[in-house]
């Protein structure tokens, strides 16, 4: 099956350069995946992911603007590509707990993001946020016999930004 890339539909030349290193990092992790090179996509997506979230951080605490939603418009699917290409490469590992755990992180830092004040951003977030919570549906259909990562997913998607922060 064909790895997802980023769509550069935009014409925003700084974010296309910032994101330039995730997509190299997705390239190749497509690659190495696509040739069983599993440990070497695992690192690849990593790093993509790492660079997708720190964009997306700088990005939502920037004053909005016209240029700083667009970049949210990238680095979002950027976030979500990363992190599901994770999930996929730890499932053809035989690893569904990291698989599930970058299912659940993509989502909740989405739904963090949900409450940005911006209503253009939130309405781009909640497109992925739909994404995130799908694929997690999915994930727990296919893994019903391992309660506890059942019951991880469903801590995730009943999660409210609003809710103070538990101790585990």
């Amino acid at each position: 099956m064909p790895r997802p890339q980023l769509n550069d539909s935009l014409n925003l030349p700084q974010v296309d350069q910032a994101l330039s290193p995730w997509q190299s990092n997705i390239m190749a992790g497509n690659y190495a995946f696509e040739r069983g090179a599993l440990l070497e996509a695992r690192d690849k997506y990593t790093t993509a992911h790492t660079l997708a979230a720190h964009l997306l951080s700088q990005f939502s605490k920037a004053k909005v603007c016209q240029s700083v939603i667009g970049a949210i418009e990238h680095c979002c699917p950027a976030l979500v590509v990363a992190a599901h290409n994770l999930a996929d490469t730890y499932r053809a590992m035989n690893q569904c707990e990291q698989a599930c755990k970058w299912l659940c992180d993509v989502h909740l830092t989405l739904s963090d993001l949900i409450k940005h004040p911006c209503n253009t951003v939130r309405t781009v977030v909640v497109h992925h946020h739909h994404k995130t919570y799908l694929e997690l549906v999915q994930f727990a259909k296919l893994h019903s016999h391992h309660p506890h990562l059942i019951e991880k997913i469903n801590h995730t998607l009943s999660y409210s930004p609003d809710q103070p922060a538990t101790l585990h």
